[in-house]
């Protein structure tokens, strides 16, 4: 197998025929990719802590409304024990009542 790399690739190319025409092959442009990463990399630094920042801005959101979410069950769960407890008060109080008023008045037979 041959390995390409393109100082040789352009030899390969220009010896392959291609319907019957050989093939063109662009000279290779100058590399311009160390002018490109310097250029580039400010930007990339700048939009990453960007991000960086609103993330952890989201995060903080986050903790703040799961920790609200917390204290709000448990005063949820305070309320709803209190009620259950108010609401077997009344029902006792009900049944007393109840009880009171069965004993003191005479019953109608028919």
């Amino acid at each position: 197998m041959i390995k390409l790399e393109m100082t040789n690739f352009q030899a390969v190319a220009a010896s392959l025929v291609v319907e019957g025409e050989v093939c063109a092959v662009a000279p290779p442009k100058p590399s311009m990719q160390a002018e490109t990463d310097t250029e580039i990399a400010p930007i990339i630094q700048k939009l990453g802590a960007t991000s960086i920042a609103e993330i952890d801005r989201l995060m903080a959101e986050v903790r703040e409304a799961k920790n609200y979410l917390q204290s709000e069950g448990e005063r949820i769960e305070q309320e709803t024990l209190r009620f259950a407890h108010l609401t077997q008060l009344a029902s006792a109080t009900a049944k007393i009542v109840l009880d009171a008023i069965s004993i003191g008045t005479p019953r109608v037979t028919n």
